[in-house]
């Protein structure tokens, strides 16, 4: 297998997936305006996650995280979460799934 290269300027999400031949996690790639949240939900597999800039707060669970660029966080399965810019810049994160997860995309 020969590496698959993309740029942030040319992807769609999955960043790497199935169709790039990834044998077992997939990555995605997240903006969040200010204010913006992604929609809360549910799965049975682990999230994790890699903030590449600005801050806010991932909700997991009924409660509140504060995190900011930098950091690394595991949302654990099964839990109830969403991630929301609470910052004044762009909220941004990759995540890396197991690649059982890219039919619910």
């Amino acid at each position: 297998m020969k590496p698959v290269i993309k740029n942030i300027d040319s992807f769609s999400n999955p960043i790497l997936g199935t169709k790039d031949g990834v044998p077992t996690v997939i990555s995605l790639y997240h903006d969040h305006a200010p204010g913006q949240s992604s929609k809360h939900h549910s799965h049975s597999w682990e999230h994790q996650v890699y903030i590449t800039s600005g801050s806010g707060i991932v909700w997991v669970d009924g409660e509140e995280f504060s995190i900011k660029q930098g950091d690394f966080i595991l949302v654990p399965p099964n839990s109830t979460h969403h991630f929301k810019n609470t910052g004044e810049g762009m909220l941004s994160r990759i995540t890396f799934n197991p690649k059982e997860s890219e039919e619910y995309l």
